[in-house]
């Protein structure tokens, strides 16, 4: 995968993650939704790092 698409799918995970994360403490909260996207950023971190 070329080094700008891997950035791309980690600043899209990034920000997915942070949309969940300002949801607590509203009624549109899903906290397996967070921790999903939490674990989408992790994995497109790792493969950043490795790219």
């Amino acid at each position: 995968m070329a080094e700008h698409d891997v950035e791309h799918k980690l600043a899209e995970a990034r920000r997915h993650a942070t949309e969940e994360l300002h949801k607590q403490g509203t009624p549109e909260y899903d906290a397996r939704a967070h921790q999903r996207a939490v674990e989408a950023e992790r994995k497109a971190a790792e493969e950043a790092k490795g790219a």
